[in-house]
Order: C-alpha cells, then sequence, then structure tokens
C-alpha cells in the first residue's frame, strides 16, 4: 500500500519502505505498477518477506529510478520519439 503524504509503501502497520517518490510508486511495465504487482503477488500466495526479499524489492525499486532516469535522458535527446 502505498502512502501519498509520508511518500511511503508499506508493507504492514511496523514496515515501510520511505522516500519513494509517486513517479516510482506509479510506474508501469506492460500495463502493471511494478512495484505494487510485485508486493500483491506474494501477499496472493502468503509468502511473509524474508530478509533476502526486501533486499530483492530494495533493488528493484533502485532499478525503477535508473530505468526513469533513463527514459528521461533518452526523451532529451530524442524529443520527438519515437521518429517516423
Amino acid at each position: 500500500m502505498w502512502d501519498t503524504n509520508k511518500q511511503q509503501i508499506l508493507i504492514n502497520q511496523n514496515c515501510y519502505f520511505s522516500g519513494v517518490s509517486p513517479i516510482v510508486w506509479e510506474f508501469k511495465i506492460g500495463g502493471y505498477q511494478v512495484l505494487d504487482k510485485w508486493l500483491k503477488d506474494r501477499k496472493n500466495a502468503n509468502i511473509d518477506l524474508s530478509d533476502a526479499e526486501i533486499t530483492h524489492y530494495q533493488q528493484i525499486i533502485i532499478v525503477v529510478i535508473e530505468t526513469i532516469k533513463l527514459m528521461t535522458e533518452i526523451d532529451d535527446i530524442i524529443p520527438q520519439f519515437p521518429i517516423i
């Protein structure tokens, strides 16, 4: 769950990821909201997050941030994308 005011991804009442911007939280690939879907998939499978999964999720957040940066750079270089 996303807390807009605090910019946090809430895992439960005691655990959360802080400092995640709305742009990162809302990022979609193939119509799926990446960060939300990953968590929902685990919740639906009744999987508790292990330390390794928490680390993996943090890595996914970093990958999304870097992907957004690269997409912005591409848009700056090629403002008329797609080229026809």
